[in-house]
């Protein structure tokens, strides 16, 4: 089995200003790439989870989406770090997508750890979900996977929660757990 770091996008790895829909407008936060080769090096897989209802709600195309992540490759590409997969939810509930507006993908939902827990054979309980929200706690708990939380201050509920300013702490606590 593998272990793996699920991670959050806007707010996580990059800042967020709203629906990028431009790869001109991504930038990483400083740290993120150190952070997330220390994470692979010593063993874990990559994996992207995000909510993307920008797509559902017509602010920018899946292709519109490929290219931003494309650029966010790159720039983890020259740090010598390479994600092992991303998964997107395009759902929103006031805003169906191809039909669909409730779905079992949308963070707090756990279908899009679950599935990449299937795809991957990962191991849940050396496995952590990185996020900055509490949809990304949440995913997190409904899926077993221990959350850990890049923000200023803990969430009201979720004071046990292992909190850091930035995502490069987070993984220097990750590798002494």
């Amino acid at each position: 089995m593998n272990k793996a770091i699920f991670l959050d996008r806007d707010g996580t790895l990059n800042p967020d200003p709203g629906y990028i829909s431009d790869p001109k407008d991504y930038e990483l936060f400083e740290g993120v790439t150190e952070a997330l080769l220390k994470l692979q090096n010593a063993g874990f897989l990559l994996i992207l989870i995000t909510n993307q209802s920008g797509i559902s709600r017509g602010l920018f195309s899946e292709e519109q989406l490929e290219a931003v992540h494309d650029k966010m490759k790159k720039l983890l590409k020259k740090g010598g770090v390479t994600l092992d997969a991303i998964y997107y939810c395009p759902h929103h509930p006031e805003h169906p997508y191809k039909g669909v507006a409730e779905c079992n993908c949308r963070k707090p939902k756990p279908g899009l750890i679950l599935q990449a827990i299937k795809d991957f054979d990962v191991d849940i309980k050396n496995s952590f979900m990185i996020g900055d929200r509490v949809s990304d706690i949440k995913i997190g708990i409904a899926s077993n996977v221990s959350p850990v939380c890049i923000a200023k201050s803990s969430f009201d509920g979720y004071e046990n929660v292992p909190t850091f300013p930035n995502l490069l702490e987070a993984a220097e606590w990750i590798l002494t757990q």
